[in-house]
């Protein structure tokens, strides 16, 4: 009799596990307006407690902006680099090949670029926070400066698979030799090194950035 009853009830995990996972996993754009929910609730808290005071629109404001740029820059470089190397996206991040696989990388690249954007916006924020809130000026200056990380990133997405060549430290080649040719291996490559370049150009241009801020900072500061 345990022994029924323990098979129908792993029969019926079984059929429910994919709509618990669902519910568990939300998707990206659950994700996203979970975080917009947030984001609300909190700066309603915010002009509640502080009135004109109230900061934290700026705040989110500018941390959100800073998505929508990673969102365009990732959705520009996965559609231009999926038009290279439709292999790195198959092989390399898992999505459906055939009829608009490029579209599908473009979205691909614009979700990662929004979850990048909003932690550097949210990193830059803190590495540059003051003991006032965050006025309007200061928003409005770091908002000019976002083209920092912007030209770090497109710079060494462009330069690296340059200087790096057929390098291939993590031998990438030899584990795709069984399913791609040699041209297709070096495309796989190139994009491989756009990728990481956009990466690192872009972590470059955000310490510039978080620098520059405060020493412009600390100039104001010894000048009152």
């Amino acid at each position: 009799m345990s022994r029924i009853f323990s098979g129908c009830l792993n029969l019926a995990f079984d059929r429910i596990k994919p709509h618990l996972l669902r519910v568990a996993v939300p998707n990206f754009t659950n994700r996203v307006l979970l975080l917009l929910a947030l984001m609300a609730i909190v700066t309603i808290v915010d002009f509640k407690q502080k009135g004109r005071e109230a900061s934290k629109y700026r705040e989110y404001g500018f941390i959100l902006i800073a998505g929508a740029v990673g969102a365009l820059l990732g959705f520009a470089n996965d559609l231009i680099t999926s038009s290279i190397s439709p292999d790195y996206f198959v092989f390399g991040k898992g999505l459906d090949s055939g009829d608009g696989l490029r579209w599908r990388a473009g979205i691909f690249g614009a979700k990662e670029g929004l979850s990048a954007g909003i932690i550097a916006g949210a990193v830059c924020l803190f590495a540059t926070a003051q003991k006032t809130s965050l006025s309007t000026a200061r928003m409005r200056s770091l908002l000019t400066r976002l083209w920092m990380p912007l030209a770090g990133a497109a710079l060494a997405g462009l330069t690296l698979p340059l200087a790096a060549g057929a390098f291939d430290p993590f031998h990438l080649a030899a584990k795709l030799e069984s399913f791609l040719n040699g041209d297709q291996i070096r495309r796989f490559l190139r994009v491989w090194w756009t990728h990481t370049g956009l990466y690192a150009g872009l972590t470059l241009g955000l310490a510039a950035m978080i620098a520059r801020t405060r020493r412009d900072r600390r100039i104001k500061a010894a000048e009152c």
